[in-house]
């Protein structure tokens, strides 16, 4: 009785178990019947919670979902938009560093054949060659105007810039002795132009090391550079007078900011200056060395703009992607840490073809060498010493200083411009060297020739090494060659609005006055 109580209590409860089992079978078909099933039952526990609350949940779910998924795409799409135009930036740059001022491709095998392999161990010192070539007129060869060989050392962060006179004497295989920097114009008279093989040869030889890059400037796109880093602070170490052919703006002695435009005089100037290329070479050594600190100082977004200036104004074997690892590298390096030289010598003419060189002392430049190579810096004493090369000096229109004393130039009246009605002109004539008396005496001198006498002062600075005579318009330019013949010394100048005085004709007597 007990076992038919117990299986009819066990029988009862198995029917009741396989009934709710058949029941939620029946709500699992499929998946909406198991979401009613469970709202009935959710509904049978909550008052405030509705089938249709839950439904537009469900509605605001989707659309969250829908918004995520479209800003997704909308990021991944602005990511592979910017990853492609940073692609074809990068192709850009890497394009315009293989073209030369002429837009022209330069070929990379030839330079190649001449350079060191840097790949292996990018953290070593290596050498970089960096020139810059004169203008280039229509049935001209250039030639290399600068010559700076670079040891750069990334792992110290240390340099060293080495000037290379371009009339340094050096015996080119098949040419004989000439100056170093015809180099490049015999490589380009060879089939593919080879200019710049052929001074990375000639110079890795002289030096005695070998050249991993090179990069050939253009001054010109200095302009560029300087002014995406809102200009550089330079310390300019002489005064820029009138330069014409580096532009014509005035610098004066001292720190100041460059902006684009005077860096490129600063970097040019030769004619007014006493020492002519030698200044020319320290100013450009100066400027590089202002620049490379203010550069590897500024953020990373100054660097990215301020290398589309640099691809416009550089031809070299670097591309963008080493150029950008050693500026990281470089980060950091102070000023101080570029170290400066000239090679040793002394300049004099050759007896066996009468022109003017270079002349290395080549214990000294090996010495030096064998210093800088080793990784130490040696102080060089820049002073210029000896003779300085026709060539380096500044060229006035006319030379040939009168003799005389102080008070009493001499009128070179046999000169003077016969059509030139002395009477109608204002000059005003100041001292720009300190020579006592010379204001006055030029003036008088002109006072004699007809000439109108105007102010008689002095320069803010006794700076002038060769006498300016400055012309306020055209029509007075006629005047200033009567009064060059006159003085029989001196270099005409048009004013430009560059020079503030009273009158017609401007005379800043330089150093060139005859004593």
């Amino acid at each position: 009785m007990a076992r038919q109580t117990g299986g009819t209590q066990n029988s009862k409860n198995s029917r009741g178990g396989n009934l709710r089992d058949r029941n939620l079978k029946d709500k699992e078909v499929n998946l909406v019947s198991a979401r009613s099933f469970v709202n009935e039952d959710v509904s049978s526990h909550s008052r405030t919670v509705t089938r249709d609350s839950l439904a537009k949940q469900r509605q605001r779910r989707s659309r969250r979902k829908r918004i995520v998924i479209g800003v997704s795409v909308g990021i991944s799409a602005l990511l592979v938009a910017s990853l492609v135009a940073l692609g074809a930036w990068w192709v850009y740059i890497n394009d315009q560093l293989t073209r030369d001022s002429d837009g022209n491709h330069v070929n990379l095998d030839t330079i190649e054949a001449v350079t060191a392999d840097r790949s292996s161990r990018p953290e070593d010192p290596f050498y970089m060659l960096l020139m810059g070539t004169d203008k280039h007129y229509e049935g001209e060869i250039q030639r290399s105007d600068t010559m700076i060989l670079a040891r750069i050392d990334p792992a110290h962060k240390k340099a060293a810039l080495i000037s290379i006179p371009r009339d340094t004497r050096y015996y080119m295989e098949g040419y004989g002795w000439q100056k170093i920097n015809a180099a490049y114009a015999f490589g380009e008279m060879e089939e593919g132009h080879t200019g710049a093989e052929y001074t990375i040869k000639a110079v890795s030889d002289f030096a005695g090391v070998p050249i991993t890059y090179y990069a050939e400037l253009n001054f010109d796109g200095f302009k560029g550079v300087v002014d995406a880093l809102g200009g550089v602070e330079v310390d300019v170490p002489v005064d820029i007078i009138g330069d014409e052919d580096a532009g014509g703006l005035d610098i004066y002695k001292g720190l100041q900011v460059l902006d684009g435009e005077h860096a490129l005089v600063f970097c040019r100037a030769r004619q007014s200056l006493i020492n002519g290329d030698y200044q020319r070479q320290a100013d450009q050594r100066t400027f590089l060395q202002a620049l490379a600190k203010q550069l590897l100082a500024s953020d990373s977004v100054t660097i990215v703009n301020s290398l589309n200036s640099i691809a416009m104004m550089t031809t070299t074997n670097m591309d963008i992607a080493e150029i950008t690892s050693l500026a990281i590298a470089m980060r950091g390096m102070q000023e101080t840490d570029i170290y400066t030289y000239i090679v040793p010598g002394d300049g004099g003419i050759s007896p066996d073809d009468q022109l003017w060189y270079e002349i290395t002392d080549d214990a000294a430049w090996q010495a030096l060498m064998s210093a800088i190579d080793a990784g130490e810096y040696p102080e060089q004493d820049l002073e210029i010493e000896g003779e300085t090369p026709p060539s380096y000096q500044a060229t006035p229109t006319t030379g040939g200083a009168s003799s005389g004393t102080a008070g009493s130039s001499v009128d070179h009246a046999g000169g003077s411009s016969s059509n030139v009605n002395t009477s109608d002109y204002l000059v005003a004539v100041r001292n720009g060297w300190g020579i006592q008396g010379a204001a006055t005496s030029v003036s008088d001198m002109l006072a004699i020739a007809g000439y109108q006498q105007g102010e008689i002062g002095n320069t803010n600075a006794k700076v002038y090494k060769e006498t300016l005579i400055v012309y306020a318009t055209d029509d007075d330019k006629a005047a200033a060659e009567d009064i060059q013949a006159r003085l029989g010394y001196g270099r005409i100048v048009a004013s430009l609005g560059r020079y503030a005085f009273e009158g017609d004709i401007l005379v800043v007597v330089g150093s060139d006055f005859p004593l």
